[in-house]
């Protein structure tokens, strides 16, 4: 083993990666793992961490993160790294009328001069038709995943089966994927101008989006992606239903990849009555069935991601339901709302939750092995999680601009205690003490692996 001095020296942790869990010391050096072993307490280190009882972590890597609402890239950036999160994949839209180009310019401009965590971009496409031309020269910016939303169509968001294809097609002879918003949003547009009406139109939102026009806007874009040999993902899947195409995609092993979010598996749509708009999030949060069906998909690999879909929007809870906006905050608690649903209550074991949370993340969109696990040559971005510290998550305790949390009251049992990325400080002492600017940008520029995690 090299001599030189560790740059940040763990020791007495149980590591965690996507291959299983042992006790082992961690050492860095110049930003990357330089080793794993059991004991390391005597070799020479600039700075000694003791770890001892805690759980030692990849840092997680949130792949759906909107830092166009009240939180911009830079508090996005901050918010996820008060929950353990080290790497943001953000989105870029283009909404109507503007370029694409010049949007993912601006954000990845914006981020390396601010974001305190490293970073990857996705394209957001709000007007297809014009914007999908684009999309070739977005990838020399080392952009590689485009999204397309086949909801919304009365917002003039929609993308039509035509321009899904064409873009599909640039993508796969690029090495890039698409990202879906799948539901169908014409059906929904008459649901909502059928059922959505009057001070209690939010009793009906749930019936306005049904499960079954989610999964048929999945099983519509497993068929493109298909046709034009385009790999997909799937984002925020809230059904059982959903999962059908998904498990068969998956069983014929198409490069189709599939996420959930913490709301979906940990809330209920009578969430709705209790906050009102608060929890108005689209795919909407479903049944008690639906979230058990959820965790099992998870569990058995169907379900490949769990993000956070961080969408924070000021809203009036209990005003007109159809003028407040889709979204919530959540980057900030999926680690500790995935550990202690899913971990603490047997969904999932500890392997699967770092898998789903940051190695198959990582892998999926071109970050792994340099992010996504603990080894020898990968970069230094850790978490240490104290698997016995409880929590009760409060606005109050909370960072985003949003002003409020679904979780309101909700203690959990685990919470993260320090992070670092690339072995430099981003928590510590329960504040985030990295600077803007810190984070530096990861172009993805390889193409996900061809068979499903």
């Amino acid at each position: 083993m090299n001599t030189e001095p560790f740059d940040l020296l763990l020791i007495g942790g149980l590591v965690v990666t996507g291959e299983g869990i042992r006790r082992a010391d961690v050492g860095v050096r110049g930003e990357k793992i330089a080793a794993v072993e059991p004991d390391l307490r005597a070799h020479p280190a600039r700075e000694t961490v003791d770890v001892t009882g805690l759980l030692v972590l990849p840092g997680v890597i949130d792949v759906h993160i909107h830092p166009v609402y009240v939180d911009d890239v830079e508090a996005c950036s901050r918010v996820a790294a008060y929950g353990g999160t080290t790497t943001v994949l953000h989105f870029a839209y283009a909404r109507t009328g503007e370029s694409l180009l010049e949007q993912v310019e601006r954000m990845l401009k914006d981020g390396q001069a601010r974001s305190r965590l490293d970073f990857s971009l996705h394209g957001g496409l709000f007007e297809a038709p014009r914007q999908v031309s684009e999309i070739p020269r977005v990838m020399e910016l080392g952009v590689r995943t485009f999204k397309f939303f086949l909801a919304y169509v009365k917002q003039g968001w929609y993308t039509d089966d035509y321009h899904l294809l064409k873009a599909m097609d640039i993508l796969a002879e690029r090495g890039g994927m698409a990202m879906v918003h799948a539901e169908n949003g014409g059906g929904i547009d008459y649901l909502e101008d059928k059922l959505m009406r009057g001070p209690d139109a939010r009793r009906f939102f749930n019936a306005s989006h049904p499960p079954a026009l989610e999964e048929e806007a999945i099983f519509r874009a497993i068929c493109m992606a298909e046709v034009a040999g385009c790999p997909l993902y799937i984002a925020h899947v809230t059904a059982a239903r959903s999962l059908r195409p998904i498990r068969q995609a998956r069983a014929e092993g198409r490069p189709v990849f599939a996420e959930t979010c913490p709301q979906y598996l940990t809330l209920t749509q009578e969430i709705l009555e209790e906050r009102g708009a608060l929890a108005k999030i689209g795919p909407p949060i479903r049944s008690a069935e639906d979230r058990i069906a959820l965790w099992q998909a998870l569990a058995d690999g169907i379900l490949s991601v769990v993000s956070s879909d961080h969408a924070p929007k000021k809203k009036d809870p209990w005003g007109d339901f159809l003028e407040q906006p889709y979204g919530a905050p959540q980057a900030e608690t999926v680690l500790p709302i995935v550990h202690n649903e899913g971990v603490n209550r047997g969904r999932i074991s500890l392997v699967r939750l770092v898998q789903v949370l940051s190695e198959n993340p990582a892998r999926i969109f071109g970050l792994y092995p340099k992010k996504g696990t603990i080894a020898v040559g990968s970069d230094a971005d850790v978490v240490v999680f104290d698997p016995r510290r409880e929590f009760t998550i409060r606005a109050e305790n909370q960072h985003s601009a949003a002003g409020y949390t679904l979780y309101e009251g909700r203690t959990v049992l685990g919470w993260p205690v320090m992070s670092f990325q690339r072995g430099h400080r981003v928590l510590w002492e329960g504040e985030v003490v990295a600077e803007p600017g810190a984070g530096r940008f990861l172009p993805l520029l390889e193409t996900p692996p061809m068979s499903p995690l």
